[in-house]
């Protein structure tokens, strides 16, 4: 609780809260807008964290980051049009009442359960960070670099019809990453006489390029879509039904259970558990014919999976320094350039920090909640807006962005380029978010694999003498094979058949 107490005083600091405020309402802004998303606002705001303190950098991300997973809910629900894909499910139940003159309950039932997924996901986070980073700490080189392969393989799992698609991204992710001077030879590595290249591809500009970028092309080319009237009139909160959620409490917390066990998973994201929560909901409900159609209960499912993902996400981040999806992967950009290494050392070295992470992830969820109290009605307005105006404002911050970072025209065409295949792999159906991720864990994976093999003067048997390392790598290539396990079982399920 000391600990806690340090990260409270520091979340309270003025340059925090101010970060928290702005972000926060940004996310809101950016979930309601659909087709954009938080990826492209954080890829856009992420240089200028660089300016900021450690902590009030972090804030402004995480703000929107949990604040887009509110606003996704408004045009799921008012116009059919998920601003976040994780707000799909939402979209079920919630645009059936919106229709039978319900907006307000809809939306009051999916503010309520957001905040109550948000809050109970941090709180899980509060209690299970310190402990579970005292465990990883035990960790060595070996362990480290089977924990970096796992999230790699989940990474591409994460993708099922486009696993090779997945698999490939990461492989030219690692390539990324591994450009620039060798730490241990100093010979240069793919720069190409280049000495822009020399530390190697910036990653903002990358980020920019494949989020920002990309998008804007795409909303520039899509056509505008007229909004009516009576969806945005009929936009609201109302305070009785805030307290809907608990009549479906089973419901509420397997929800919530969900929402943070796929949120720990690597690259897995909160379209995953918005979609078994919801299922699991159906599945358990005495009225499963209902859903779709209207019922609550859906909302409340989907909604406190979703937000409740994010507490998972940030738990791997700051007690293993592994991402959990694109967005944390950029909020890990934010600790590299402060020069600060996320894992279970932050919270023995800079306790302040760590804990002042959790106490702002707290406020972020009471603050935004009451920007909606107030807010609704506004923000569902900017559901008319231009979509390719927007992408005109989008690529401009963009560009900004992009040369803020080296005040050089370096960062402008890494940008351009990373747009051109984020722009590629939209229209071809390829993820970037494993390219991503790639690049963030490549150079912890080199790194802790040449410490391992120098530890065991060379030898590979360093990965399996090590019970943890051994068992992590044994996991890793259950979930590289079980498709195909699955695949050779069933067909001896059938030969075996009567």
């Amino acid at each position: 609780m000391n600990e806690f107490l340090l990260g409270v005083q520091a979340g309270v600091q003025l340059p925090v809260l101010l970060a928290l405020a702005a972000g926060s309402i940004l996310g809101l802004v950016v979930g309601v807008l659909p087709g954009i998303g938080p990826g492209v606002a954080i890829s856009i705001l992420l240089p200028l964290t660089y300016g900021m303190s450690p902590l009030a950098g972090i804030t402004l991300l995480l703000g929107i980051y949990c604040g887009a997973f509110y606003g996704g809910a408004v045009t799921s629900i008012l116009i059919r049009t998920p601003g976040e894909a994780s707000s799909i499910m939402t979209m079920f139940d919630g645009y059936p009442m919106a229709r039978r003159g319900e907006s307000e309950r809809a939306l009051s039932l999916a503010f309520s359960s957001a905040f109550l997924g948000g809050i109970a996901s941090v709180i899980v986070l509060i209690f299970a960070a310190a402990p579970l980073a005292g465990l990883t700490s035990r960790f060595g080189a070996a362990e480290y670099a089977s924990a970096s392969i796992l999230a790699l393989i989940c990474v591409a799992r994460a993708y099922e019809g486009r696993f090779f698609a997945a698999a490939m991204m990461v492989g030219l992710g690692l390539f990324i990453a591994s450009m620039g001077i060798d730490p241990t030879s100093n010979d240069q590595r793919y720069t190409f006489g280049m000495t822009a290249l020399l530390s190697g591809l910036p990653l903002a500009p990358l980020v920019i390029g494949l989020f920002g970028i990309a998008q804007a092309a795409i909303l520039i080319g899509s056509p505008v879509v007229n909004v009516s009237g009576d969806a945005v009139s009929g936009a609201g909160i109302g305070v009785r039904h805030m307290l809907e959620p608990f009549r479906y409490r089973a419901t509420l917390s397997k929800s919530i259970g969900i929402g943070v066990g796929i949120g720990i998973l690597p690259a897995v994201g909160a379209a995953l558990s918005t979609t078994l929560a919801y299922f699991e909901a159906r599945r358990a409900s005495a009225d499963p014919a209902s859903f779709g159609k209207g019922n609550p209960e859906g909302i409340v499912a989907a909604e406190a999976a979703n937000n409740s993902n994010s507490g998972g996400a940030m738990l791997t981040v700051l007690t293993l320094g592994i991402p959990g999806d694109a967005i944390t992967a950029m909020i890990m950009g934010v600790f590299i350039v402060h020069g600060v290494v996320p894992g279970p050392a932050l919270f023995t070295e800079q306790p302040q920090l760590a804990n002042g992470i959790l106490f702002s992830m707290l406020l972020i969820n009471v603050f935004t909640l009451g920007v909606l109290l107030f807010a609704t009605r506004y923000l569902a307005m900017l559901t008319r807006v231009n979509p390719r105006i927007l992408g005109m404002a989008i690529l401009m911050l963009c560009l900004v962005g992009s040369y803020s970072v080296g005040n050089s025209m370096a960062g402008i065409w890494v940008a351009l380029g990373a747009g051109l295949l984020g722009w590629l792999c939209a229209h071809a159906g390829i993820p970037v978010v494993p390219l991503v991720l790639g690049v963030i864990l490549g150079d912890m994976l080199e790194t802790t694999i040449r410490q391992a093999l120098s530890i065991s003067e060379g030898s590979p048997m360093i990965f399996l003498n090590r019970p943890v390392a051994a068992g992590i790598l044994g996991f890793s290539a259950l979930m590289l094979f079980w498709p195909l396990l699955m695949r050779i079982f069933r067909r001896l399920k059938a030969l075996n058949a009567p």
